[in-house]
């Protein structure tokens, strides 16, 4: 069986004496820490994550940063200050309204981004994890045809590429200037990141199913500058439970197809949001995952998702012995 290497987010915590005793009970089963930083990191708890950082290294794991919820673009449960301060720098819905993410095409997001990679890498970021980057979208619009992104930033790079404008309703030509547009926002980040000595890494849904999004899957992939290609299979989420090994090797063997010759691999487990008496489903998840032949498996979260109401298992201390006792198992520590 392949022995991945190991890690697990954690987040919500910003005393560096707290942290210490945190990081040392993760550094007994895991290889890597991702620590979120969120826009109020930014601006509030620069000096106290430098210190955060410092132990993790200190205790022997390699730090990967999450740009939490910034700018409404990425995974996470945190606010964008940069919403607020640049409202002219919203998407918007082909039906006019506002949508609450910043544009992807917009040059001062893209900058606020480097801005975001410049601090992390200061502090002591090894990886950058780009988590779950996604255009604004609700299901039911985007059944309905209404999509994002149609400002006007967008509607001159449509127009430059197509000589039209961009339709009400979603279409072909859009679903191809929407996998452009993220492609090519990565492509920038990432090769800043690469340029600040960083590594980078990035979380897709695990989603199947709908042919644009397999389109998007495959061009992200092949992403320059990209080390580890990964996704988040959580069998227990909306739409009810599924077999843990199952889902999780399915996931897994599709990164494997995927993923460019040399290319890291990632997965994370769900250990969050789950059942009491469901723990042991945990185990299962991790083994498959390592069977299958990744590269790098991750649980979300430390202590079973034990600080954040919509990641809260019903015994979350029991998730988190769980997940760290399959990972020293498998790790033979």
């Amino acid at each position: 069986m392949n022995i991945p290497k190991f890690g697990v987010s954690y987040f919500g915590n910003r005393f560096p004496g707290h942290a210490h005793r945190d990081l040392v009970v993760i550094s007994q089963c895991c290889d890597y820490v991702v620590h979120t930083v969120s826009e109020t990191d930014l601006h509030h708890h620069k000096g106290a994550l430098g210190k955060i950082f410092h132990e993790s290294r200190k205790v022997g794991l390699e730090i990967w940063a999450d740009p939490w919820g910034l700018g409404g673009v990425f995974g996470g449960e945190s606010f964008s200050r940069f919403l607020l301060d640049h409202p002219d720098q919203w998407q918007r819905y082909s039906d006019g309204r506002p949508a609450p993410a910043a544009c992807l095409n917009s040059r001062r997001f893209r900058d606020y981004v480097k801005e975001w990679i410049g601090v992390v890498a200061d502090l002591g970021a090894q990886v950058i994890f780009w988590d779950e980057p996604h255009q604004s979208f609700t299901w039911t619009l985007e059944w309905e045809g209404v999509y994002s992104c149609v400002c006007s930033r967008c509607q001159d790079l449509f127009r430059e590429a197509t000589g039209g404008s961009l339709p009400a309703r979603l279409g072909p030509e859009v679903l191809d200037f929407r996998r452009k547009t993220i492609k090519g926002f990565l492509e920038e980040v990432m090769a800043y990141a690469r340029k600040k000595g960083l590594k980078n890494t990035l979380c897709l849904y695990a989603f199947e199913g709908y042919h644009p999004y397999e389109e998007l899957w495959n061009d992200l992939a092949s992403l320059p500058d990209l080390d580890i290609f990964g996704c988040d299979p959580y069998w227990r989420w909306n739409r009810g439970a599924k077999d843990p090994s199952d889902h999780v090797r399915h996931f897994a063997e599709k990164l494997l197809r995927t993923a460019r010759p040399g290319q890291g691999s990632q997965l994370w487990i769900q250990a969050m949001r789950l059942p009491s008496g469901a723990e042991g489903e945990i185990g299962w998840a991790v083994r498959a995952a390592a069977e299958a032949g990744v590269t790098h498996v991750a649980a979300w979260s430390f202590d079973g998702g034990a600080l954040l109401d919509s990641a809260l298992s019903e015994n979350p201390a029991r998730v988190w012995a769980e997940t760290s006792k399959v990972f020293s198992i498998l790790k033979g520590t």
